[in-house]
């Protein structure tokens, strides 16, 4: 069976995981663990290829990286509604290039408080270490989030970011939208990458994505929380709707 390893608080992951659930196409889910299989990670991919998630290493060829193209090799294997509708690749484009820069200034923002929230850490740690145990590998999550701040270059966070390109993106998204439940008329994979953007407004409910009240704090800015009340709640229609697990 195909594996695909991700961060499960990653708005990337999402994005794919959503992608290949809409397919039906059957996965395994495997949590990487930043620095520990980092050397694992690098021989799931070509030599001289960075390994990053999420990787969709499908056995009949070679592995598959990153959440775009994952998206469309979902498309590829699987049934369903076509997420990338020809006559909407140019606009989905776009979109999903709006998406990946709101990303970056998302993980620019969380990484920094992840590494000040030690319950965030806790929850950070694999499903394996037992509850009891969790205060005291915190810092093992911690030494990983270090690592992956080095390995992604993420700056020292700063509101101007957030004010750059977060809320000019999330202008853009609610004037496109102009109250109608989807960017292009139909579902697609432009609602996907653009719903995701919503994250620093605050996660999606744990009945989608199942996270601690620690990682949840710390991926949410309250400003924005308040600026965009019915971008929060067409993403939660979105996922009500379409996010089949």
């Amino acid at each position: 069976m195909r594996t695909l390893v991700g961060l499960t608080s990653s708005g990337w992951t999402e994005k794919a995981r959503w992608a290949l659930d809409h397919h039906r196409v059957a996965y395994r889910f495997h949590d990487y663990v930043p620095l520990i299989q980092e050397r694992w990670l690098r021989k799931q991919v070509a030599p001289g290829v960075k390994g990053s998630v999420p990787l969709l290493i499908d056995p009949p060829g070679a592995a598959v990286q990153g959440s775009l193209a994952i998206a469309k090799r979902a498309e590829e294997l699987g049934q369903g509604s076509p997420l990338f509708p020809s006559e909407h690749l140019a606009a989905i484009t776009r979109w999903n290039d709006t998406s990946e820069q709101v990303l970056d200034v998302a993980r620019t923002y969380a990484m920094p408080r992840m590494l000040a929230s030690n319950r965030a850490q806790a929850e950070a740690l694999p499903k394996f270490v037992p509850g009891w145990l969790r205060g005291v590998f915190a810092p093992t999550a911690r030494m990983g989030m270090r690592f992956v701040m080095r390995k992604h270059q993420v700056p020292v966070s700063t509101e101007e970011a957030i004010e750059a390109t977060v809320v000019p993106a999330l202008e853009k998204l609610r004037a496109a939208l102009g109250g109608r439940p989807y960017l292009e008329g139909t579902f697609t994979y432009a609602d996907i990458t653009a719903s995701v953007m919503l994250v620093l407004a605050g996660p999606v409910a744990d009945r989608h994505l199942p996270l601690g009240p620690g990682t949840r704090a710390v991926w949410t800015h309250e400003g924005l929380a308040a600026r965009f009340p019915d971008l929060i709640a067409w993403r939660d229609a979105l996922y009500d709707k379409h996010r089949r697990t």
